[in-house]
């Protein structure tokens, strides 16, 4: 059991974000917005657990999550905070653990600064959950590898300058067969297809990547040929890409408070109906669930731990309960959360998503089980 405690700087810095974000980022744009970006990375969020000697900040996982949170609960475009959750979590931190000296020193100082931005690509067309059935493969030919095939509904994908992508490099369906190579967006049999309009996070666009006869060197491999990293990149995008969905829950509880206590009916504050403050009570419980295993999965990767079982309960429990917070919020504001003017509607939007990417509510369901049962000792 990983044990945390916040630092007086940590909650310092947790402010500070806050108060940076509620300034800077928000505005009534739904699109990507590379003004904003550049703010961020000037901040150093982009940079927030990088390595100091890359130009990053150097702090903890810990740290880093708390930052994610603050900055889902103070910017009101949860689509923008889920293109830098994408940039940080699936390229630059994967490079930065798996990448060898020359990949950092050439990739990571770009991705801090906001110059280059990153996309992770592993789902394809017919393989979504089911991962290892991809198709696009990559033949190892003299000084590199050819790729042919291609990835969809991928995140960031018409704004990225480089991609850390997953390919079948050997036989399917073993873990083995699969290598991460590193591929700026200009590789020559690369392409980006155009952007893929959806219900909600817009200012993540969307888009399908296609390789034909794209030629990758070995320099460009990703660790090590055959370990494609899934799992891994699998756990840190469910951890922390969802820290930020924590924040913007925070938030959906605090404007159903707000107008639950401002909204006269029947000579009475809405608020004082138990149909009312039961809704924002278990929006306080599901908050708080949230904040502590993410605190508890943040704290295991300081310590180099294995989470890939915490990170699934989380995913699960952060998404479902999103996604439950902002329906109760549109509830409880009734007509006007309906509208545009209280943006719950634009929250609940981008939450619908949060139970399908990085593995459907089911998958996680799936994985749960499966590790737990291997966890209880047979008689």
């Amino acid at each position: 059991m990983a044990n945390y405690a916040l630092s007086e700087e940590q909650l310092l810095l947790e402010k500070q974000v806050e108060d940076f974000a509620k300034a800077e980022l928000n505005n009534d744009s739904e699109d990507f917005n590379l003004e904003l970006w550049k703010k961020c990375a000037d901040f150093g969020i982009l940079g927030i657990c990088m390595e100091e000697k890359y130009g990053g900040l150097g702090e903890s996982y810990l740290t880093a999550a708390m930052v994610m949170k603050a900055l889902g609960y103070a910017c009101n475009n949860s689509g923008f905070v889920f293109a830098i959750s994408n940039h940080l979590w699936v390229c630059a931190n994967l490079i930065q653990l798996f990448g060898n000296e020359r990949q950092k020193e050439r990739y990571i100082p770009p991705l801090i600064n906001g110059s280059s931005i990153g996309g992770f690509a592993l789902t394809e067309s017919d393989s979504g959950s089911d991962a290892l059935s991809m198709k696009t493969y990559a033949e190892k030919v003299e000084g590199g590898y050819v790729i042919n095939g291609s990835k969809m509904f991928i995140s960031n994908g018409p704004i990225a300058d480089l991609f850390v992508v997953i390919v079948r490099t050997g036989k399917r369906k073993q873990i083995n067969g699969y290598t991460a190579f590193i591929i700026p967006s200009n590789t020559q049999g690369f392409k980006v297809g155009k952007t893929i309009e959806k219900m909600g996070l817009k200012a993540c666009p969307m888009s399908e990547l296609t390789f034909d006869n794209c030629f990758v060197p070995d320099e460009n491999i990703l660790g090590n040929p055959g370990v494609g990293s899934i799992n891994s990149a699998m756990e840190w995008e469910r951890c922390f890409e969802f820290a930020s969905h924590i924040g913007a829950m925070r938030r959906m509880m605090e404007e159903s408070i707000a107008y639950a206590e401002s909204r006269i009916q029947f000579d009475q504050k809405i608020s004082v109906n138990q149909s009312v403050s039961n809704k924002i009570a278990d929006m306080r419980v599901s908050i708080e669930m949230s904040e502590n295993l993410l605190y508890k999965i943040a704290t295991m990767k300081d310590l180099k731990k294995n989470a890939f079982l915490e990170a699934s309960i989380l995913k699960l429990y952060v998404s479902e309960n999103y996604v439950k917070t902002c329906m109760n919020a549109v509830q409880i504001m009734g007509a006007y959360g309906y509208t545009k003017e209280y943006m719950a509607e634009r929250e609940l939007r981008d939450a619908i998503g949060s139970t399908i990417y990085s593995g459907t509510s089911e998958i996680q369901r799936k994985i749960i089980y499966q590790l737990t049962e291997r966890g209880v000792k047979k008689p």
